[in-house]
């Protein structure tokens, strides 16, 4: 069994350089909103420069300790994945080039058709909700085990939105603010090292499994106070004003240990065939 289900925002700890500042990054919000607007099921996106997508996947590299990360999470047998706004195929294209197969990646849809690229958008208003081209909540909710802690980290202020479904939440930057805004609990965290630290100690002291969990059949939060309170259309995340200090769990020392399997999302394989 799971000790718990844990995901990941593209930007937050995986990616080192955020997909907000390059080019190509921009090509799920246009075609979005394209699509949107043409009400079609997918968007195709005509005279790309492909080099620009080349550039940011040969620039793109993974944060510092992500690797680490990883082999934190198939040593405790915890359930991962991460989640994004953008583009699946450029994201494992990038995982891929630093050795990481066979993690899941939930995002909107690159297809690669002759002379053209075509996007498609399977998660969007999947819960009635056409406010995100992707919906973190539908992930959460869909990989939810029982008796197993659901635990989401993430950074943009849109993602208060998911948070919400989350039993445990690492929350930094604007998502911290917007955490703090609406009074939901969450851990302060500067990167997936404090992260393992603080699963560390629960794990350790057996708290990890005991943590309060968030009622599934619990009412949605209105439709004005979910991502509408934060998301915009160009992918901007700035939070509301105000807030009180936010509840912090003390770090414990951190783990040492080897390199694991990279496969995360299935059952762990041998740790000679995880690459």
């Amino acid at each position: 069994m799971y000790k718990a289900t844990l995901i990941v925002e593209a930007d937050t700890g995986v990616l080192a350089m955020p997909e907000d500042a390059h080019p190509a990054s921009h090509l799920a919000m246009r075609a979005w909103r394209r699509w949107r607007e043409r009400g079609s099921s997918s968007a195709a996106i005509e005279n790309l420069d492909l080099d620009v997508v080349d550039d940011y996947v040969r620039q793109q590299s993974l944060d510092p300790y992500f690797l680490d990360f990883l082999d934190f999470v198939y040593e405790q047998r915890i359930l991962f994945g991460v989640v994004s706004q953008r583009l699946d195929r450029i994201i494992e294209l990038i995982l891929r080039r630093n050795g990481v197969e066979r993690v899941s990646v939930f995002a909107n849809r690159l297809e690669v058709e002759p002379f053209t690229l075509r996007l498609g958008f399977p998660y969007f208003n999947i819960l009635g909700c056409d406010l995100c081209p992707s919906c973190t909540l539908h992930h959460l909710r869909r990989f939810r085990r029982p008796g197993v802690p659901l635990i989401f980290v993430a950074e943009k202020a849109a993602d208060v939105c998911p948070a919400r479904e989350a039993d445990l939440i690492f929350a930094r930057g604007a998502l911290l603010e917007a955490c703090r805004a609406e009074g939901l609990v969450c851990e302060p965290f500067g990167s997936l090292r404090d992260v393992e630290r603080i699963l560390t100690r629960l794990i350790m002291k057996d708290e990890l499994a005991g943590l309060p969990r968030r009622d599934p059949g619990a009412p949605d939060p209105p439709r004005g106070g979910g991502c509408s309170g934060y998301h915009r259309e160009g992918g901007g995340d700035d939070p509301p004003a105000g807030g009180g200090p936010s509840p912090r769990c003390d770090a414990a020392g951190a783990r040492p240990g080897a390199r694991g399997s990279r496969n995360l999302w299935c059952p762990p394989a041998p740790p000679a065939a995880r690459r």
